[in-house]
């Protein structure tokens, strides 16, 4: 008794043990399916070769019962007990046969619909994968374009500047004498020759870019303009 209570304290004392549950892993239902018709077309492959051996030996019967059935007619003392074997050989294998028949068709009529029911599966799956492919194109499409966009409109401003930059020196706006207006009138030289530069790199070397459909780019310009409230902003 002294041991019991021992042992009854000590359980009390301690904390419950926490039983965890082991994690399944999420069941797919296709991939099961395709499991299933993997083996139900394995089991009619192996029926299928056991068809042809069982047809093999039906061959091999059919040819020794006329040799026998030959001996028969010449009187051969042996020959009909031998031929009677073969017939009841010839009966089990044929009942072999159509047990073989009816397991092939009760297994092709289980494949059925598990081949109807993965197609179907699978044809929805491939639906929501190119759901889920377009979806993630149109994420991107729109932040490839406001990239553009963006990039496009910067572009304009800094173009905007450039040429107010160098038209108020080469239009009088600013003080400057000849020697400096020249210089400007270079800038301005230069910067039309670094252009057209760059518009033809793509002419001229060709080799070193990979190239996609442009039509939808051929009006997108650089034009050099700011907003008003920008240029109002910046005095």
């Amino acid at each position: 008794m002294r041991w019991a209570n021992f042992f009854q304290r000590k359980a009390k004392d301690m904390a419950p043990l926490e039983i965890v549950k082991a994690v399944e892993p999420d069941r797919d239902e296709l991939e099961e399916l395709q499991t299933a018709i993997t083996l139900h077309q394995g089991r009619l492959n192996a029926m299928a070769t056991e068809a042809e051996r069982l047809e093999s030996q039906l061959s091999r019967i059919a040819a020794l019962s006329s040799q026998l059935k030959v001996r028969c007619s010449e009187h051969d003392a042996g020959a009909p007990a031998q031929l009677d074997a073969l017939e009841q050989e010839k009966i089990a294998i044929e009942r072999q046969q159509e047990g073989l028949r009816l397991r092939i068709s009760s297994l092709q009529s289980e494949l059925v619909p598990m081949t109807r029911e993965a197609s179907a599966l699978a044809s929805q799956r491939d639906q929501e994968r190119q759901d889920a492919l377009v979806k993630r194109c149109e994420v991107e499409k729109d932040a490839l374009i406001e990239e553009i966009l963006s990039n496009w409109t910067r572009c304009c401003e800094a173009a905007f500047n450039l040429m107010v930059m160098l038209d108020g020196g080469m239009g009088g706006q600013l003080q400057l004498d000849a020697e400096h207006k020249r210089q400007l009138f270079a800038m301005n030289t230069d910067v039309g020759e670094r252009l057209q530069a760059a518009a033809l790199i793509h002419a001229n070397f060709q080799h070193q870019f990979v190239f996609a459909r442009s039509e939808v780019f051929a009006r997108m310009k650089i034009i050099p303009a700011k907003r008003r409230e920008k240029v109002r902003a910046a005095g």
